[in-house]
């Protein structure tokens, strides 16, 4: 649950203000906080009510969403505040060009998680953390900014939740390598080919 997709925005967010200020010029220290509860809420906390919202009307069996099927309406509600966040920031608070790249691309991955899903199951855990971390890598290619230690703890991080996803028995190993590939090297060669 610490690794949620629904919260790897807000911890990449996160990581950028830490590591990487001057990527996110605009949002000054005084509103940094309030700048990440912007994207907690609307990238994780309104998917999260909808979800429930769901359940609660059993368009959902539960809140976890292990059948394939079940996964299409949540993933729609979800590419739609990915939308309203991408518009929001890019268009309302006219951010700078490699946040809103990863933003604009974070959508699009959603939208091609949510095509594999119509036929595929895929570890949606695996995708959201590895592509977190292809964004990271890319940024330090492109920017030579040090992480130290963070970046392998990240890296060891995705490992733990990717391998979590095949302890719990959720996903079969090609269902979370398909994730992992997918989301790295996405996320890697979007911000390394349009920044």
């Amino acid at each position: 649950m610490v690794f949620h997709p629904l919260l790897i925005c807000t911890y990449l967010n996160t990581f950028l203000l830490y590591k990487a200020p001057e990527l996110l010029s605009r949002i000054k220290p005084q509103v940094q906080l309030q700048f990440l509860m912007v994207i907690l809420l609307i990238t994780g906390l309104m998917p999260v009510f909808s979800i429930v919202i769901l359940k609660t009307f059993k368009f959902i069996s539960n809140l976890e969403l292990l059948k394939r099927s079940e996964r299409i309406v949540p993933f729609i509600f979800i590419l739609f505040y990915y939308c309203v966040a991408s518009y929001l920031f890019m268009e309302k608070l006219e951010m700078e060009f490699l946040f809103n790249t990863i933003m604009i691309s974070a959508t699009l991955l959603i939208f091609i998680l949510l095509l594999i899903t119509i036929r595929f199951k895929i570890s949606i855990h695996s995708a959201a953390i590895w592509s977190a971390v292809g964004y990271i890598t890319a940024i330090i290619m492109i920017q030579g900014i040090n992480v130290d230690w963070i970046y392998y703890l990240l890296v060891t991080l995705a490992g733990l939740t990717a391998t979590s996803r095949l302890y719990l028995g959720y996903h079969t190993s090609k269902e979370v390598w398909g994730g992992t590939i997918l989301g790295f090297s996405y996320s890697l060669l979007v911000l390394l080919i349009f920044t």
